[in-house]
C-alpha cells in the first residue's frame, strides 16, 4: 500500500506541473495566433504541447524528486530537459510557424524567465513556506505541554 500511495503522491505531482506547462505553452500558442489573425489552434498542436509538457514533467520528477537536495549539476540538467522539451518541441512540431524572429527571440526569453520563475520557486520560496510552517507546529506543540 505504501508503494500505491507514493506513486499517486508522485503523479499527482507531477500531473500538477504538467498542467501548468501545458498551459502556458497554449496560453502563448493563442496568443501567437491572435496577433496572426487566427482564432483557432490545431489540435495537433495542443496534443504535442501535451506530450511535450508530460514528458518534461516527468523527467523533471526524476532530476528533482522531492527527498533529494537540489544541487547545481541538478539545475542545469533540468534547464537542459526544459530547453531540450520546450524549444525542441516547439521546431519539431512547428508551434511557432510563421512568428518573426523577434517573436520567436521574445518567446525564447519568457521560457526562459518562465524556467527562472519556476527554479526560484520551487528552490527558496516552497522551502521558506517549509521552514515557517515548521516553526509554527514547534512552537504549537510547546504551548501544548
Amino acid at each position: 500500500m505504501k508503494r500505491y500511495l507514493d506513486l499517486y503522491r508522485w503523479a499527482m505531482s507531477m500531473k500538477l506541473r504538467m498542467a501548468m506547462y501545458t498551459f502556458v505553452a497554449l496560453f502563448l500558442k493563442a496568443l501567437c495566433q491572435l496577433l496572426d489573425g487566427k482564432d483557432s489552434i490545431l489540435i495537433e498542436d495542443a496534443l504535442s504541447m501535451w506530450g511535450c509538457c508530460l514528458l518534461f514533467a516527468v523527467v523533471e520528477s526524476w532530476i528533482f524528486p522531492e527527498e533529494r537536495e537540489c544541487t547545481k549539476i541538478r539545475s542545469l540538467l533540468w534547464l537542459g530537459a526544459a530547453n531540450l522539451c520546450f524549444l525542441g518541441g516547439a521546431l519539431l512540431f512547428g508551434w511557432f510557424d510563421g512568428v518573426p524572429v523577434w517573436g520567436g527571440v521574445l518567446l525564447i526569453v519568457f521560457l526562459e524567465w518562465g524556467l527562472g520563475m519556476m527554479w526560484f520557486g520551487d528552490r527558496f520560496v516552497l522551502k521558506m513556506d517549509s521552514a515557517q510552517l515548521t516553526q509554527a507546529l514547534k512552537q504549537y506543540q510547546k504551548r501544548g505541554n
